[in-house]
């Protein structure tokens, strides 16, 4: 035979072998499984290696004339045939017929042939199949049953005359001794077999526990990726809507800046009309207040922001307009800025800019009288009290004993000969200066100095 053809055969061998051994039931299973692979493999044991003693056990027999022996051995061979050709049998059935089966022959060479006969060692792997195949309970029977076994076999030799002799005392202590032995091999075994179960268990527990967990997170994912795309069309449209709002806002001051300017331009067409310089001095004033507001909203526009206000740019396009419109020729007045990139909301920037051009309009027309230069400061800081707004020159100043003093120190215009003096710049300043819960402060210097605090938001 060539050794291609040896491989071969001993593969075959080797399959038929596997296919025959290993069970239909999945290893997950635990125990189950390999209590029947146990069988399995026992079965083919006893088929093989009892085919293999079957004749020189026989032919023995036959020659020291023990005719029992070769029946019960015939009994035993045939048992295993039926057993393994009985592969599709019940587990509970085929198990039994191999315990049957074990403790018939030992207990029968036991008694028929005595401790030598072979029979004790047919015994021993009793209770440890039973062990095996059923549990500690069967296993704990089977070690009985094979105490009985002595017991029938020490009667038999005190009744019977037997083909063997041995004293029953040394039948009972070898007998003892070989229970006691196989109890070891068999408890050890079988707990060995219950950890082996209950390691399967846990495992198949742990596996079921991941299952559950891949599924519940599986079902996560999938809600998770649907919250995400729900959230992810919510933003698209919220930004949408954003962008509609933000282009409305945007064209709405524009529209609020372009009617401002009309109407700052209907006040200019009337001014060109007035009779006198009183009337004419008050539309430029009207003209100036509604730049101030027109500014804001042109800013607001230009910006594309349209909740806060950049103060440093407001302020420095307010007081381009006001030097253009109202500052005298000549350039004897100078202006001095210093502010930082301070943002504000629009309600509170308006009345700033408001503020803004009363008080440098009122510096522009009293301060300096008969072309006297100076100077004009205009300040806006961050402190730890809020703002602070201060617009300060180095006029001829306020007396103390004039209205407009006493107006901008206490919010009361007095009466002299029983009149009210009226200047609607000055109430345009102390309104707007409640309207920003500002500290108005005039603070002594050459000029004139007003100083508002107010907070940011």
């Amino acid at each position: 035979m060539v050794p291609g053809s040896r491989s071969g055969f001993f593969r075959r061998i080797r399959y038929a072998v596997s296919d025959y051994v290993l069970p239909d039931r999945s290893i997950s299973q635990g125990l189950p499984f390999w209590r029947e692979l146990v069988l399995s493999s026992l079965i083919l044991a006893m088929t093989v290696l009892g085919s293999l003693a079957y004749l020189p056990s026989v032919l023995l027999a036959l020659r020291e004339k023990i005719f029992s022996v070769v029946l019960i051995d015939t009994l035993a061979l045939v048992l295993v045939f039926i057993l393994f050709f009985g592969k599709k049998l019940p587990f509970s059935l085929r198990s039994s017929g191999v315990l049957v089966l074990n403790y018939f022959l030992g207990t029968s060479l036991l008694v028929i042939l005595g401790p030598a006969g072979g029979g004790m060692i047919w015994l021993f792997p009793f209770p440890v199949f039973t062990g095996i195949l059923f549990g500690i309970v069967p296993c704990l029977w089977a070690l009985l049953g094979n105490f009985f076994s002595i017991v029938i076999a020490s009667i038999a030799l005190s009744r019977f005359q037997l083909a063997w002799s041995m004293p029953v005392e040394v039948l009972y202590v070898v007998g003892f001794n070989f229970v006691v032995a196989d109890a070891i091999v068999c408890v050890s075994l079988t707990v060995l077999m219950l950890g082996l179960q209950k390691n399967i268990e846990r495992k198949n527990h742990f596996l079921e526990y991941l299952k559950r967990r891949r599924f519940q997170i599986s079902r996560s994912k999938r809600n998770l990726e649907s919250e995400i795309l729900r959230r992810a069309e919510m933003e698209t449209r919220l930004e949408e809507n954003l962008k509609e709002k933000e282009v409305l806002l945007q064209e709405i001051h524009h529209r609020v800046k372009n009617n401002l300017q009309i109407v700052s331009g209907m006040l200019n067409l009337q001014n060109m009309y007035a009779q006198d310089g009183v009337t004419a001095e008050a539309l430029e004033k009207a003209q100036d207040r509604i730049r101030a507001m027109a500014l804001i909203h042109d800013h607001l526009y230009q910006q594309g922001n349209f909740s806060t206000v950049a103060m440093n740019q407001y302020l420095e396009s307010l007081l381009n307009h006001l030097i253009l419109s109202q500052a005298p020729p000549g350039n004897r007045i100078e202006f001095e800025t210093e502010w930082n990139h301070i943002p504000i909301p629009m309600e509170k920037a308006i009345p700033c800019g408001l503020i803004v051009t009363e008080l440098i309009s009122n510096a522009l027309k009293h301060a300096f009288p008969n072309g006297r230069k100076g100077k004009i400061f205009v300040r806006l800081e961050e402190t730890e009290d809020g703002l602070t707004l201060c617009v300060k020159d180095d006029g001829i100043g306020l007396p103390k004993d004039s209205p407009a003093f006493h107006f901008l120190s206490t919010g009361k215009m007095p009466n002299k000969d029983g009149e009210q003096y009226d200047s609607l710049g000055l109430m345009i300043i102390r309104s707007l200066a409640g309207q920003l819960k500002a500290k108005l402060i005039l603070e002594p210097c050459a000029g004139t100095a007003v100083r508002l605090v107010f907070s940011k938001f």
